[in-house]
């Protein structure tokens, strides 16, 4: 039976076919919209920093599988490290490494599906050490959908080559010059050195004269355990390959605050945060950094469908969103951020079908003769994005030619999917050029609508997911199941969203805006009001005010406000002498130091 797809790929082209059968959009966000573990992250951005390319295959399966084909478990981990007795001694009966069993869950690994006990297989390793990066966790880099690619590329701000190249310089996150070069590398790296050639697998060495903290030794001596750091990935279509792609996405002024943010941040809390609690919080900081370039992203993508170019850089507000800052205790500010939840949902609803415009636009202009020099050779993709955007509005000489080609590719299209009996919806689409007369959202439309939602917003949705780590305890967002009303039969049940900031992400929210980004970064008196202020236009949170668009009472936004000044407080990073606005000041829970 004939499908649509190799209905498309007839008509199209194979090749064609499968720039358009995707939900991935590299010119405008370098990451693949589907779900990923937030906690995979930090270990292969360590690696990235550290080699200059992407993981391949690394020792941990080989050095701590029970057995041929079995996935390494808490309990082999255990007995592999008990048996090595000049590290490890006293654990030679059963009840001491169940304990050490029991310490390698609770700080360095993490089972499959976060469930517990010693005898699920280990999907995840904890950033507690720069060494976490030996260890080969989740099993292919690919299953982090890009993500920490995207990260060095937006951090490294190499702004010419195609791929992320070694860095000529020091600089603040350089790419391949190893510990003392890169204030990430340098942060986590404590006691590591690199003896021989940079580019050696066994080239870290790390000094046990060095104190570490019992969490941080574990990890360095299972990647001891692994002998070596992972390979290079090896070249091939479907990993694609061991280059770094220095891609950067559209919401510029999104990807610059999180630089900023990550910057400050950890000059000023790296070395005297605990490590326990630095992991959770720069991984509550990254959630919150992909969240607003994604939000940006896709603000910025409905302004140029709808104008033909992106927003200038000083125009690229995020996306706004009301804040239940009680984390889901209030019902009533909890099914306030859910409806603001829900102009965000209408956003991802339109995204598919603007991107495959822009899709479809690329397929045709890196082709054209006069138009294929425009193409873009660095991160930036901009100027090409905005050119696009004036073919598909008729403001370019190459205008008539390329939308009368894809005017055609409808009709033929929707002949042959008529002529096979498939999806009459999709060819009246294609053929009703009177009530549409733009061939690229009609040819857009129809493909996205072939393709169904599950290849196409269920995958922007769970990329957002995420980012905002759903439910967990350092996440920006909750999820709860509901019935829902006026849809089709037999979908009875749904989820909603609501944003929240938990007490992660509060602390290093206020922690990261008491210094400013300029030299020195000494701490600063911040009045709460411009806390909020700050939130409100660096990260589109809103909490005292309405978002725009959205109507909510003065009695709720005055009680949203006062749940989030007790948390503060409570947390101990709120101070005031009376109830005066100009008195309530943020204040540090810890001694800023630098490096």
């Amino acid at each position: 039976m004939t499908t649509p797809k190799a209905t498309l790929e007839r008509v199209l082209t194979p090749e064609t076919a499968h720039q358009l059968w995707t939900a991935n959009a590299p010119l405008v966000l370098p990451a693949t919209p589907q779900d990923f573990t937030m906690g995979g992250v930090l270990p292969a951005v360590l690696y990235m920093f550290r080699r200059g390319h992407r993981r391949g295959v690394g020792k941990f399966s080989q050095a701590f599988a029970p057995g041929p084909g079995v996935k390494p478990t808490i309990e082999s981990v255990a007995a592999k490290l008990a048996g090595d007795g000049e590290r490890f001694y006293g654990f030679d009966g059963e009840t001491e490494r169940a304990l050490l069993g029991d310490l390698l869950l609770c700080h360095c690994l993490e089972n499959k599906g976060y469930k517990l006990g010693r005898q699920v297989a280990v999907e995840r390793v904890f950033p507690t050490h720069y060494f976490s990066s030996w260890i080969d966790l989740p099993d292919s880099v690919a299953s982090l959908r890009f993500v920490p690619e995207m990260l060095i590329a937006l951090l490294s701000q190499q702004d010419t080559a195609a791929s992320i190249e070694k860095s000529d310089k020091p600089r603040v996150f350089s790419v391949g010059l190893g510990f003392e070069d890169n204030l990430l590398l340098r942060i986590f790296g404590t006691g590591v050195s690199v003896s021989g050639m940079l580019t050696d697998l066994v080239s870290d060495r790390f000094d046990e004269a060095v104190p570490l903290a019992v969490d941080q030794l574990l990890t360095v001596r299972i990647a001891q355990a692994c002998k070596e750091a992972p390979q290079r990935l090896r070249p091939g279509v479907r990993s694609g390959g061991p280059m770094i792609p220095n891609r950067w996405p559209v919401a510029h002024a999104a990807m610059e605050n999180f630089r900023q943010d990550l910057n400050v941040f950890l000059q000023v809390y790296g070395s005297i945060i605990p490590r326990q609690a630095l992991v959770s919080m720069l991984e509550s900081l990254i959630g919150l950094g992909l969240s607003t370039v994604f939000l940006g992203t896709v603000a910025a993508m409905i302004h140029w469908d709808a104008h033909g170019s992106l927003p200038a850089r000083n125009e690229q507000p995020a996306l706004p969103v009301f804040v239940d800052a009680s984390s889901g205790a209030d019902h009533a500010l909890r099914r306030l951020s859910e409806e603001s939840m829900e102009g965000i949902t209408r956003a991802l609803d339109r995204l598919p079908m603007v991107l495959m415009c822009l899709r479809i636009l690329d397929g045709k202009a890196r082709y054209d003769r006069d138009l294929r020099q425009h193409q873009p050779t660095g991160p930036d993709a901009t100027a090409w994005i905005d050119l696009l955007g004036k073919i598909r509005h008729r403001d370019h000489e190459r205008s008539t030619r390329i939308l009368d080609d894809l005017d055609e590719k409808c009709l033929v299209l929707a002949d042959a999917l008529h002529t096979e009996g498939l999806d009459p919806e999709v060819v009246e689409m294609l053929r009703n050029y009177e009530a549409n007369d733009d061939p690229v959202s009609r040819l857009a439309e129809a493909i996205t609508s072939l393709m169904g939602e599950k290849n196409q917003r269920t995958n922007y949705q769970s990329f957002l997911d995420s980012c905002l780590m759903l439910d967990a305890p350092n996440g920006l967002g909750l999820r709860r199941r509901v019935n829902l009303r006026n849809v089709k039969k037999g979908r009875k049940t749904g989820d909603v969203r609501s944003i929240i900031l938990s007490n992660t992400a509060l602390d290093i929210l206020v922690h990261r805006h008491l210094h400013k980004a300029a030299k020195g970064k000494r701490e600063r008196a911040l009045p709460f009001v411009e806390f909020l202020e700050i939130l409100r236009e660096r990260y589109g949170l809103y909490v005292d005010i309405a978002p725009p668009g959205m109507s909510v009472s003065n009695d709720d936004l005055h009680r949203n406000r006062c749940v989030l000044e007790r948390r503060l407080r409570d947390l101990g990073v709120l101070i005031g002498v009376n109830d005066a606005e100009a008195m309530k000041r943020l204040c540090s829970r810890f001694r800023a130091g630098s490096l």
